[in-house]
């Protein structure tokens, strides 16, 4: 015996076609840049702006003790608070007076606008370019060398997020 279903839904037809007209309708009432889960809107908003006045005035969260790289002399203390995570992540880090030694190759681009202080950046070359507040740099993918803050030191740092 043969048994067609032809023109017939079934229960589960019926509730495939009525969910899919309800999601529909919820998400054409829903504005634009938001989602069925209030932990996944986006903000489309024009985005607030940042001034260097604002960015050294700001309250940074402590970091443990800098212990990712040798510290060739001065103090190990940091702090950083992150402004945006993206495809493109955006911080504020600040450090007091040290020297940083990359003896490996730096593994991210890194875009560094300098908000306060001094920073002495030298190659194994023996080329150095010092930086003071409003410089801007790029510090490419396999760096090698010395990062001197010679004094109290806050920079923005741009990133792409590469999953780390």
């Amino acid at each position: 015996m043969k048994h067609h279903s032809r023109g017939n839904l079934g229960l589960a037809g019926i509730s495939l076609v009525v969910g899919v007209a309800l999601t529909l309708a919820v998400q054409s009432l829903m504005p634009l840049g938001e989602t069925a889960f209030a932990a996944d809107a986006v903000d489309l908003s024009p985005p607030k702006s940042w001034n260097i006045a604002d960015l050294n005035a700001m309250e940074l969260g402590a970091l443990p003790d800098i212990d990712w790289m040798p510290v060739e002399s001065g103090t190990r203390r940091n702090a950083q608070t992150v402004l945006f995570e993206g495809e493109n992540n955006v911080t504020v880090w600040d450090a007091g007076p040290a020297k940083l030694v990359f003896e490996t190759p730096n593994t991210i681009d890194e875009f560094v606008v300098v908000l306060k202080g001094e920073l002495i950046l030298s190659d194994n070359d023996g080329n150095s370019t010092t930086y003071k507040q409003g410089d801007m740099f790029m510090l490419p993918i396999g760096f090698v060398g010395t990062w001197d803050m010679t004094e109290e030191y806050r920079e923005l740092i741009v990133i792409a997020d590469n999953g780390e």
